[in-house]
């Protein structure tokens, strides 16, 4: 297990923490996003059209991130530090609305891809609050095999990443876009840099 952050880091972590307490009630209706996105079709456009849900998924998505950078760095998925492992995970944030804001622009499709937008908002945050009981795990309990923390975070991350394609897609094609298209931006502008950032965290080059 890696030592414990500096106090740095731990003021960070503090007064993210803080800021989760202080924002509370904006934790339920993020989790109702997440479950109306896991449940139909329906159900996730009526939360995608709900500006105080949208708006509590953004604010818990940035509130959470920290706390998932540090369970990376404590489980052993990254190899670089809490400073390195969150500036890289908040570029890839913050590239996803640029992403589709551009994208939007370009087809003259902006609601269709903030819609994407929102939905990988909301499936953010579901793989993030399931990943917090690896971080307890591997901080409280050091002696845990590193491949049982590994495998948990890699299907959660999977069914993070199935979610949205199936949101995604049915979002895509009610809008008349082709199924290659789709392909093509899946591939370019979502999983080609998650995987460039997951090479770099696990790797560090």
């Amino acid at each position: 297990m890696r030592a414990l952050p500096d106090p740095f880091v731990l003021a960070v972590l503090l007064v993210d923490v803080l800021a989760l307490l202080f924002f509370f009630s904006r934790l339920p209706a993020s989790f109702r996003a997440v479950k109306a996105c896991a449940h139909s079709d329906y159900s996730t456009a009526e939360a995608l059209g709900n500006n105080y849900l949208c708006n509590s998924v953004r604010l818990c998505c940035l509130l959470l991130l920290p706390l998932y950078a540090l369970t990376l760095v404590v489980t052993d998925v990254s190899v670089l530090g809490f400073g390195w492992t969150l500036a890289l995970l908040a570029l890839l944030v913050l590239f996803r609305p640029l992403a589709c804001l551009t994208m939007g622009w370009l087809g003259s499709q902006q609601a269709t891809f903030r819609a994407l937008e929102r939905v990988s908002e909301v499936v953010l945050v579901g793989v993030m609050a399931v990943s917090l009981p690896a971080l307890l795990v591997g901080w409280l309990v050091p002696s845990t095999p590193r491949w049982l923390l590994w495998g948990y975070l890699a299907v959660v991350a999977a069914a993070g990443a199935l979610l949205y394609v199936w949101r995604g897609t049915s979002i895509i094609l009610q809008k008349r876009f082709s199924s290659f298209f789709w392909v093509l931006y899946l591939c370019g502008l979502e999983f080609l840099p998650i995987c460039v950032v997951a090479n770099i965290l696990m790797h560090g080059n």
